[in-house]
């Protein structure tokens, strides 16, 4: 029963019991009494709404809020291999570039074929490749009076036709003075003034300068060697005959 449903019953009660100890009126209420009742019952209910809206409104629970997912990261790109085939710098070199000692390299639009200009070297073993690299590394490390960071060629080919990685292509090379901006440097193993170049070199080198030529879009004009941009003796006749040959015919 309602607040005020009680309040009305009370008053009836109340003028029953009026009545029967001898009220000379029916409605032994007043009207003001009666309004006094009505008003009050209603501000007992209303009140009593707004304490149970109050009530209900604490025991609503919170809303269900879940913090947003961080959004998964893309996986990282597995690094492909700056020229395919080519042997990683790592298998052979046994220290890392000094940065300190070279400077970045700018767009590559030229390419500088050289031989390292040692004793004959025709061993075509992975095992000598190797030991002949490190030797070049560590005469370039010990160059007087500007020792280099590194050694000074980008790419090295052997007397196996194998292509191995050297100073890296973000650095500048240090084979060719005053010019070696944008200029990618490569050797091939050996001495071309008292050696000539086996087939598995010659096919290797056309092949590797026809990649990085497509690779850098450089012409051929500007495939050159050590020698046509510098007074020495550098590639050795027989490697600078090959590559006079070459440029005319299949790097043409």
């Amino acid at each position: 029963m309602s607040g005020f449903s009680r309040i009305l019953q009370a008053g009836k009660a109340s003028c029953r019991y009026r009545r029967y100890a001898g009220c000379s009126r029916f409605n032994c209420m007043s009207d003001s009494t009666t309004r006094r009742l009505f008003l009050g019952g209603t501000l007992l209910v209303l009140g009593g709404c707004a304490t149970q809206s109050a009530t209900s409104l604490t025991r609503v629970p919170g809303p269900i809020w879940t913090p947003p997912l961080k959004p998964a990261l893309p996986p990282t790109p597995t690094p492909l291999p700056a020229t395919a085939g080519v042997i990683a710098r790592s298998v052979w070199a046994k220290g890392r570039p000094n940065p300190a000692r070279m400077d970045r390299m700018t767009p590559i639009h030229r390419i500088t074929i050289h031989h390292d200009g040692m004793s004959p070297f025709t061993d075509s073993s992975m095992s000598a490749a190797k030991q002949r690299l490190e030797s070049i590394r560590r005469s370039h490390l010990q160059r007087r009076p500007q020792p280099f960071g590194d050694i000074g060629y980008h790419y090295a080919i052997d007397p196996g036709g194998r292509i191995w990685s050297g100073r890296p292509t973000s650095w500048q090379g240090a084979h060719v003075r005053a010019q070696n901006q944008g200029n990618l440097g490569i050797v091939v193993l050996g001495n071309y003034d008292q050696q000539s170049l086996n087939a598995a070199q010659k096919n290797a080198l056309v092949r590797f300068l026809g990649q990085q030529m497509k690779t850098y879009n450089i012409r051929s004009n500007k495939v050159t060697t050590h020698q046509e941009m510098a007074a020495t003796a550098c590639p050795g006749t027989n490697l600078q005959a090959f590559m006079v040959g070459a440029r005319k015919g299949r790097l043409a």
